[in-house]
C-alpha cells in the first residue's frame, strides 16, 4: 500500500476551496480531531497529556467558573440570592450574546461555496433575520409552544456544542451511529432537562413573566401535565447511563468528561435556574463556541503557546468583528425593552424579555453551528481518507 498526500487525491470542488481557505492550525483546531492532529504541529506539553493548548482554556475557565458557583451557593446562598439574574444580565454584553455576532461571517469563512457570492450571502442573513422574526413572534401568540420549542432547540444547541468540543479538543470518536446524537441529547440535557426537573418552578415562574411580557393580562399556563416530569426523569436517566457507557468506549479520556458531567449534575441540582443557567450559558457554553470562532478566524492568537504581543494584537481584531452585530442586538433589545417598559417591573421580568430574544436568535444560530458540524465531519472524512490511498 503507497501513502498519498492530501494534495494528490482528489476532490470535489467545495472541499478543495475549504481545504485551500484553512490554514493548517485552523483545520487542527477546527475540523481535525485531535487525534489525526500532525505531531509536528503540537507542543511537547500537547503530546505528553493529549490535550491541544486551546483546550486547556476551554477546559479550565468553565470548570473553575462552575465550580466556584457551585462551592459559593453551598457557601454563602443568601448572598448569592441577591444576585440570582446577574450572569444572565452580564451576558448581554459579556460573552453570551455576542457569541453570535460572527454568524454573517461564518459561512464565508468556512469556504462554502456558496457563501463566496454577495447575492446568496445576503439571501442568507435574510432568511436568518426572518427566522428570528418568526421565532420572536410566537411568544405573543402561542408562548407556550414557544417556550418548550426555546428548551429543545438549547438542549440540542449546547449539547452539540459540547459534542463539538469533546471531539476536536479532546479526541472523542464516534463508536458507532449512536455515538454523536446521545452524546448531544445527554450533554444537552444537564443545563435543560435536569434543571427543569428539579427547579420547575422557576421554569413556571420564567413561562408567565415571557407571557405577561407581551400581554399584560395573559393567565398562567401549566408547565406541563402531572404524567410529563416522570417519563422525562426516565428519558434522563436512560440517556446519562447510555451516554456514560460510550464514552468508556468512544473517549480517550472518559474520566475527564464523566467530570464534567459531575460537575454539571452537581451545579444544576444544586444551584437554582437562574444562577446556575446564565452561568453555564455565559462561561461554558459561550466560552467554549467563542473559542472556536477564534481557531476558525484567529487561529494564532489569543489561546497560541506563541501568542505574546501579537496574539494581543490578533485578539483585538478578533473582538472588534464582534461589534457590530452585538450594537444591532443591543438595539433591538432596547427596542424591546421600550416596547414593554412598563409591563417590567423587576430584572426577573427584564430577564424573560431578553430570554425572547435570545430565544428567537438562538434558532438560526443553532442551525448555522449545525450546518457548520456537517461540513467539519463530513471534511474530516475526506482528510482522513486523504491521508491513506490505496495505490495499485
Amino acid at each position: 500500500m503507497e501513502r498519498r498526500t492530501p494534495s494528490e487525491v482528489p476532490l470535489n470542488p467545495e472541499d478543495a476551496r475549504t481545504l485551500e481557505t484553512m490554514t493548517l492550525e485552523t483545520m487542527t483546531l477546527e475540523t481535525i480531531p485531535l487525534e489525526t492532529a500532525p505531531l509536528e504541529t503540537m507542543t511537547p506539553r500537547e503530546q505528553s497529556s493529549g490535550v491541544l493548548e486551546p483546550a486547556r482554556a476551554l477546559l479550565v475557565v468553565p470548570w473553575v467558573s462552575m465550580g466556584l458557583l457551585l462551592t459559593g451557593w453551598l457557601l454563602f446562598p443568601a448572598t448569592l440570592t441577591h444576585f440570582m439574574y446577574l450572569p444572565l444580565l452580564l451576558s448581554v454584553v459579556l460573552l453570551g450574546l455576542p457569541h453570535g455576532a460572527l454568524d454573517h461571517l461564518v459561512p464565508t469563512r468556512m469556504g462554502w461555496a456558496w457563501a463566496q457570492r454577495l447575492g446568496p450571502v445576503l439571501l442568507y442573513n435574510l432568511v436568518y433575520a426572518g427566522i428570528a422574526a418568526l421565532l420572536l413572534l410566537t411568544w405573543p401568540t402561542l408562548p407556550l409552544l414557544a417556550f418548550w420549542s426555546f428548551l429543545a432547540v438549547s438542549l440540542l444547541h449546547w449539547g452539540q456544542g459540547d459534542l463539538h468540543f469533546l471531539e476536536a479538543s479532546l479526541g472523542r470518536t464516534r463508536d458507532g451511529w449512536w455515538s454523536a446524537p446521545l452524546t448531544t441529547l445527554a450533554r444537552g440535557s444537564l443545563p435543560i432537562l435536569v434543571p427543569l426537573l428539579v427547579f420547575p418552578d422557576w421554569f413556571q415562574r420564567l413561562l408567565l413573566g415571557a407571557t405577561r411580557i407581551f400581554d399584560a393580562n395573559a393567565m398562567p399556563q401549566a408547565l406541563w401535565s402531572g404524567v410529563w416530569p416522570g417519563w422525562l426523569l426516565a428519558i434522563l436517566c436512560l440517556v446519562l447511563t447510555g451516554y456514560a457507557v460510550d464514552t468508556f468506549r468512544s473517549s480517550p479520556k472518559p474520566l475527564l468528561e464523566l467530570g464534567e458531567v459531575g460537575l454539571l449534575l452537581l451545579l444544576f441540582t444544586t444551584v437554582p435556574p437562574p444562577l446556575a443557567i446564565g452561568s453555564y450559558f455565559t462561561l461554558w457554553h459561550s466560552w467554549r463556541h467563542l473559542g472556536r470562532l477564534r481557531a476558525l478566524f484567529h487561529p494564532t492568537g489569543m489561546f497560541h503557546p506563541a501568542g505574546g504581543v501579537q496574539s494581543a494584537a490578533g485578539f483585538g481584531r478578533f473582538a472588534l468583528l464582534f461589534v457590530p452585530i452585538t450594537v444591532l442586538a443591543l438595539l433591538l433589545l432596547g427596542g424591546l425593552y421600550a416596547w414593554a417598559a412598563l409591563r417590567i417591573h423587576d430584572a426577573e421580568r427584564f430577564a424573560a424579555l431578553y430570554l425572547a430574544l435570545i430565544a428567537a436568535l438562538t434558532g438560526p444560530h443553532a442551525l448555522l453551528v449545525a450546518l457548520m458540524d456537517f461540513k467539519r465531519v463530513k471534511l474530516v472524512k475526506v482528510t482522513q481518507s486523504a491521508r491513506e490511498v490505496p495505490t495499485h
